[in-house]
């Protein structure tokens, strides 16, 4: 059980390759939406990613089970591609183009590191899962901190900035949905399996509605460096990451390093400093760091609670 619990360096390096390709994925979002409109981004990212992690699936499981949830499953697995990747896609794509352009990436990256508490809550309230003292005083916590992150301190409470930041918002509450959709999933299902059909159903969801929303003939002016980003968001910050955190999700050890989740915006700010010149305020980090501390203390309890069972 020791050796099962305890991380090796090389599944450190993979984690910690994750959390950056998903935290650089916020600069690059950012800056692929002034040339890209914000539902063809979010079809370019799902076709573009569930290539590799179709391959990779069609490879390790097999056919059959390639296909299993498909046949099994289609409704939930619609539910997970809606909440997963389609909703979440189009609210941060629209919102990031509403957001203030000097934090629009970096607050963008803490504001979706809400979803665990998201998820505490709706645990409760659909799966019937405790909320003990620590649950509830981190989960008080982290949200009094973003309801301040989204507001600005009581700054905006109205215009495009703030419609853009409660767009974020909720891009973190589908993610947190999605958690219970694929909880259940997982009971029958192997999560490889389901992240490849999500990911194609979401192809599906995209494709009608983009080119009914969108001019498509905005595809044909894209310029190389953003079909680039497009590229990369999709191969690398949806595919090869995810893939990554399976090849971890496959030992025990991944319910002992939740921390590296809390790294992504710590990974998405710096990026969006360096390459999207991006500022980060006094404000927004003293926000951020009570969002991650009631986290921390949240998820400390599943923790320890976990260790008793």
């Amino acid at each position: 059980m020791d050796q099962d619990n305890s991380i090796t360096p090389e599944n450190f390096l993979v984690l910690l390759v994750a959390v950056v390709l998903w935290g650089s994925s916020f600069p690059a979002i950012k800056l692929a939406l002034v040339d890209i409109q914000p539902l063809t981004l979010g079809l370019f990212r799902v076709v573009f990613g569930s290539v590799p992690i179709a391959l990779f699936t069609f490879w390790v499981l097999g056919k059959k089970e390639f296909l299993r949830p498909l046949k099994g499953a289609l409704l939930p697995m619609i539910g997970i591609a809606l909440t997963q990747y389609y909703l979440p896609l189009v609210s941060q794509n629209i919102g990031m183009t509403m957001m203030d352009p000097k934090t629009a990436a970096s607050l963008s990256s803490l504001l979706q590191a809400t979803a665990p508490i998201f998820t505490i809550v709706l645990s409760a309230l659909f799966l019937g899962e405790y909320i003990g003292k620590k649950k509830g005083i981190g989960t008080a916590i982290a949200l009094a901190g973003t309801l301040l992150l989204v507001t600005r301190g009581g700054i905006v409470l109205h215009g495009a900035t703030l419609v853009g930041n409660l767009l974020l918002l909720s891009s973190a509450v589908f993610y947190a949905f999605s958690g219970v959709f694929v909880k259940k999933a997982l009971d029958e299902y192997n999560p490889l399996s389901i992240i490849s059909g999500s990911m194609l159903i979401a192809v599906l969801l995209f494709i009608p509605t983009t080119f009914l929303l969108e001019d498509p003939s905005h595809i044909y002016s894209i310029p190389v460096d953003k079909w680039i980003l497009a590229v990369y968001l999709g191969l690398f910050a949806n595919g090869i990451a995810l893939i990554l955190w399976y090849y971890i999700l496959r030992s025990k050890e991944l319910s002992k390093q939740i921390l590296f989740v809390y790294l992504i915006p710590f990974f998405g700010i710096i990026f969006s400093y360096i390459f999207a010149d991006e500022t980060l305020t006094l404000q927004t980090f003293l926000f951020g760091a009570l969002i991650l501390l009631g986290i921390t203390i949240a998820q400390y309890e599943k923790k320890e609670e976990s260790n008793l069972d």
